[in-house]
């Protein structure tokens, strides 16, 4: 029971940190937490002055990740900080590979695109063509999905509490799948949108959705730090996820390490199963958007606001940047990146906490962006 609690509990505060507030092109925390987050210089900064700057702000939240700034295409700043597992007394390096959650959702969206592209999907196809079964289906497209105006929701936490085939995942979720009609084209975060089009992408392509990540993304650009969650290698250094027992506590003591259920790593499908570093984050979301997996129409299509939460393909949609965030299993993740790729602060963090949330400090970085 006290288990039950505790994935509740940690699955609504998933959905605080993940909510929105209104579309302003430059917002407090991207999401949620009502900072400001338009604070810049004014004046331009050297590359001293910037350094000391955001290193400054990390410390202050008592930072344990990676961050890496691109300016104009190159490498302006990286940092790493804290542990990437402290029993062991490893260190967090630009190397060290971190759960990317919900910024995995993009990368989904961009497959499914490529689809579109090839002929085999059209965004105005119906759910019901590939999952009948559903409540809603036949008035459910393919757009609706990648926006979240679906109307589908789980009551309960997604998939079964056992290691299963993707399939059979699928199966369990539509089980306790839940279709509101007052939610149908409204926008709604709601990952199952993201676990049914995984499923659909496998339908389309006769191929399993870790094969065609795999080859989309980790063979084709040579990714030498990303790994699907529940993989294990010798030349890849994961991080261990923390969190504090007390959620709106700031410290970073590391004495509660994330426990993750192996089943966890498969349910996730398509949404949150993906470990990276940010050098290999950043290499991916360029090439989606900005790079040659898509057509200049394709990015336009897919990565535009589908509400006025300005979500749409995985990304919120602002005029000149995307972002995306991502939180869970004792992580956190967030990246903004600018239209043409080139800009761009990743930041990937194993320390979960409410109280040191890092999307404030990634906006106030991002801005800075305008002043060097």
């Amino acid at each position: 029971m006290k288990n039950k609690i505790k994935v509740v509990l940690i699955s609504f505060l998933c959905v605080i940190l993940l909510l929105p507030t209104l579309p302003f092109d430059v917002i407090s925390a991207d999401d949620t937490t009502g900072t400001n987050g338009t604070t810049e210089a004014t004046d331009e900064m050297d590359q001293a002055d910037f350094d000391k700057t955001v290193t400054a702000l990390l410390m202050g939240k008592n930072f344990s990740g990676t961050i890496l700034v691109m300016r104009k295409g190159k490498v302006l700043y990286e940092n790493s900080m804290g542990y990437s597992n402290y029993a062991k007394g490893k260190f967090n390096t630009e190397h060290t590979s971190y759960e990317i959650d919900s910024v995995q959702k993009a990368l989904t969206a961009a497959m499914i695109m490529k689809q579109v592209e090839k002929g085999k999907l059209s965004l105005n196809d119906k759910l019901h063509k590939f999952y009948p079964e559903i409540k809603g289906s036949k008035k459910i497209t393919i757009r609706q999905m990648l926006d979240m105006t679906s109307g589908l929701m789980m009551p309960t936490q997604i998939g079964p509490n056992q290691v299963m085939s993707d399939d059979n995942i699928l199966k369990a979720d539509i089980e306790k799948l839940h279709f509101s009609n007052a939610y149908y084209n409204r926008w709604l975060y709601s990952p199952i949108n993201f676990n049914l089009l995984s499923g659909i992408l496998e339908k389309v392509t006769g191929k399993s959705y870790r094969y065609m990540f795999t080859k989309t993304y980790i063979k084709k650009l040579h990714l030498k730090h990303t790994i699907f969650a529940y993989d294990k290698s010798p030349h890849i250094d994961k991080a261990a996820g923390y969190s504090n027992i007390d959620p709106l506590s700031a410290k970073a003591d590391y004495r509660n390490a994330f426990r993750t259920n192996k089943f966890y790593t498969y349910d996730e499908l398509g949404t949150g199963q993906v470990y990276m570093s940010a050098e290999d984050l950043y290499k991916a979301e360029n090439y989606i958007v900005a790079g040659k997996m898509l057509t200049k129409k394709s990015r336009k299509e897919l990565f535009k606001s589908g509400s006025k939460s300005s979500y749409g393909g995985g990304f919120y949609n602002r005029k000149h940047k995307k972002f995306a965030n991502g939180w869970g299993y004792g992580f956190q993740s967030v990246i903004h990146i600018s239209n043409d790729g080139k800009d761009s602060v990743v930041v990937l963090e194993n320390y979960q906490r409410l109280a040191a949330d890092i999307k404030p400090t990634v906006v106030q970085i991002y801005n800075m962006l305008n002043n060097y």
